[in-house]
Order: C-alpha cells, then sequence, then structure tokens
C-alpha cells in the first residue's frame, strides 16, 4: 500500500511538471532579448542625465511662450562634482535649412545683380529674413547642484520660446564651470587649469536620450544593462533548478515503475 502511494504521488508530480514546463521555457524564450539595450558604458565612471516633463506654457491668447521642463542628474562615479554651470544647445535642423536656402537664393540673386552692373569688389554676406527673427538653436544655461557620489538631482527650470518640441531630441552641452574632485593638476597654468576641469566634465557627463532604457527608469548605481543581465542569469538559474526537479520527478517515477513491475 505504501509503495502504491508514492506511485501515485510520483506519477501526479510528473504530470504537474510536465504540463507546466513548456510555460516556463516560452516565458524565459521571450524575455531573454528584448532588444533593448542602454549605450551607457556601465564599466566607466559617469555622470548620467536626462530632460524630461517637458511642457509648453501659453500666454493668455493662447500661444506657447516658454518651455517648462525638468533635469535630472545622477552622479555614478566616486568622485565629487562642484560648481556646475552648462550650456544647452538643442539645433532646429528645419530652421537651419530654411535660413540655408534663403541664403543661396539671396547670394544667386546678389550674384546675378553684381554681373550685370559695374560694381566693383566683393560681394557682402547673403541674408536671411528667417535668420533675423528665428535663431537657428535652442539655448539655455543650468546651474547645476554639487553631485555627491551615487547621488542623484533634479531641477525645474525654462526657457523664453515656442519651440518646445525640440527639446526631445539630442542635446549638446558644454560647461562655463565645473569642478571634479581628483582631478586637478599640479603646475598648470589658471587658464590650463580651467581647461582641463572643463575636459574632465565634458568626459564625465553622459546625456541618456528618449530612445535610451535607462531614461525610463530611475537612475541607479546599477546599470540598466547590469540589472537586465542580473535578471536573465536569475531566469536561467531558475529554469535549471525546475529542470533538475522536473528530471528528479522522472527518475522517480521509472524506479517507481520498475518497482512495481518487480511485485508483479
Amino acid at each position: 500500500m505504501t509503495i502504491n502511494n508514492k506511485f501515485l504521488l510520483s506519477t501526479v508530480c510528473a504530470l504537474s511538471l510536465m504540463s507546466s514546463m513548456p510555460v516556463w521555457a516560452d516565458e524565459t524564450e521571450e524575455e531573454e532579448d528584448d532588444g533593448w539595450v542602454s549605450v551607457v558604458d556601465e564599466t566607466k565612471p559617469a555622470v548620467l542625465f536626462k530632460i524630461h516633463d517637458i511642457k509648453p506654457i501659453r500666454n493668455r491668447e493662447g500661444k506657447i511662450t516658454n518651455c517648462e521642463f525638468g533635469a535630472t542628474f545622477y552622479n555614478r562615479s566616486e568622485d565629487d562634482v562642484k560648481n556646475i554651470n552648462m550650456d544647452l544647445t538643442w539645433e532646429d535642423k528645419a530652421i537651419e535649412d530654411v535660413i540655408d536656402m534663403e541664403k543661396k537664393v539671396a547670394k544667386k540673386k546678389m550674384e546675378n545683380d553684381y554681373y550685370n552692373s559695374e560694381a566693383m569688389g566683393t560681394l557682402s554676406e547673403p541674408d536671411s529674413e528667417t535668420e533675423k527673427y528665428t535663431r537657428k538653436v535652442l539655448t539655455t544655461t543650468l546651474k547645476v547642484p554639487n553631485l555627491q557620489p551615487y547621488r542623484q538631482v533634479s531641477l525645474k527650470s525654462r526657457i523664453r520660446s515656442d519651440r518646445c518640441f525640440l527639446m526631445v531630441n539630442d542635446v549638446k552641452f558644454k560647461f562655463t564651470s565645473c569642478d571634479v574632485s581628483g582631478k586637478e593638476e599640479k603646475n598648470l597654468t589658471s587658464r590650463s587649469m580651467g581647461n582641463a576641469k572643463m575636459a574632465a566634465c565634458s568626459s564625465l557627463f553622459k546625456f541618456v536620450n528618449a530612445k535610451d532604457p535607462e531614461y525610463y527608469r530611475e537612475f541607479k548605481k546599477v546599470s540598466f544593462n547590469e540589472e537586465k543581465k542580473a535578471k536573465e542569469n536569475a531566469r536561467k538559474q531558475e529554469q535549471e533548478n525546475l529542470t533538475k526537479a522536473y528530471n528528479q520527478t522522472v527518475s522517480n517515477l521509472a524506479r517507481a515503475t520498475d518497482i512495481m513491475g518487480q511485485i508483479r
């Protein structure tokens, strides 16, 4: 009777595991590669920053006059970063193309007028009507609070412009001041020292755009790629454990079957 109970239990366990095995196998296969990989190199120290919560501000007439936005910085390094003042620039390719085309047309007209007249001397720089009222770029300056190692700060700011849509694109940045602890060089002039500090900050700061998976989560000490790899390893280990349990149950079932055969 005891043997029959063990046989029945082994059979039930085996059937349960056999029915569930395709489920965990399919789920693991789907989750192994979702195509999301961050371009941020997790092996190098960095100050990650992103622009988010972009909001157009309208006046009483309903016209957009300002762009409100948030900026978040995370110091994923062992260094203190202080005295941070940085210029942000977004390029407007559409306006730039319009301005370039207007200048080409103006230059062509100036050349025709020049050759059809008896004028002497060099031609002046052609003008663009669009450039008189609209800049090619959107710019702002941010004063960032001091960043301690593995600490995050967020701030709010705004730009006087109606082209808030540009801020979803990649941004170019440069520093007017920035100090990285431990990066001071000896025997340098004040100007050389300043250039060295700017270079250190430029190489340390990394902009994270909306195409990067790091953008959609809170910045952490552990990078997106490292976290993803850890989860994949955990899933693989879980699958191995389940497979091992399944194989053990099948083995027990086979032994029980042999015993029942011998009893008969």
